[in-house]
């Protein structure tokens, strides 16, 4: 399914053969690609080029199921700036995102799409459009490494716990959990273990979104 700020992909020249695993993808025809070019086999299988001549080439991501003599869209080598009708996001790949004054009609508009293919200079290799951004996507069922600040903010959750704040007790469950154990620690050399034992401490665990909204407390 296209996406809709993708920009759009036209017809490869020959066909493609790719094994499964395997990064090489061996063309019927010499091609000439540019960095990030995406390659869409008729099966749907998705890569980006890194580098490579004539017929064989080498992408980003491996191949998920061998294929023979496959036809493929691939990017535009055009002037193009047309979006949302062909253009897909391609797992584990880097997409820039480019800006125009004009849009796909040649109207002045602020117009962005986004493309596979890496800039040159600053500019998208065909339109000539300025970088605006880039970023990386991934399939639903991966697990990208976290940012940063994504990381410090569920371990400040994890030390807070439900109840702390940065300022107001920033370390309230390492807090509690100190005071539960020197609970335990006095009620346990108490002479013949007299008196009532601490109650039973409730757990403070979350799930990833819990813990990173308590470190933004």
């Amino acid at each position: 399914m296209a996406a809709k700020t993708l920009r759009n992909l036209v017809s490869g020249s020959g066909t493609v053969d790719v094994v499964s695993g395997s990064l090489k993808l061996s063309f019927s025809q010499a091609q000439s690609f540019k960095r990030g070019a995406t390659i869409q086999l008729s099966g749907g299988q998705l890569f980006t080029i890194t580098d490579g001549q004539g017929t064989a080439w080498t992408a980003r991501n491996p191949a998920t199921a061998t294929v023979s003599g496959s036809s493929f869209n691939t990017s535009d080598t055009g002037a193009g700036r047309g979006r949302g009708t062909s253009g897909v996001i391609v797992p584990w790949s880097i997409h820039t995102i480019y800006c125009s004054v004009v849009d796909d009609a040649g109207n002045f508009d602020y117009y962005c799409y986004v493309d596979t293919l890496l800039p040159e200079g600053g500019l998208h290799p065909y339109t000539k459009d300025p970088v605006m951004g880039a970023f990386y996507a991934a399939n639903v069922t991966d697990t990208p490494m976290l940012m940063p600040d994504d990381r410090l903010r569920v371990l400040e959750g994890i030390v807070r716990g439900t109840a702390g704040t940065t300022y107001g007790n920033p370390d309230k469950r390492v807090d509690d959990i100190e005071t539960r154990l020197a609970n335990i620690e006095t009620w346990a050399n108490s002479t013949g273990h007299f008196g009532t034992p601490p109650v039973v401490g409730s757990g403070q665990g979350g799930s990833f979104d819990t813990l990173r909204q308590r470190g933004d407390a």
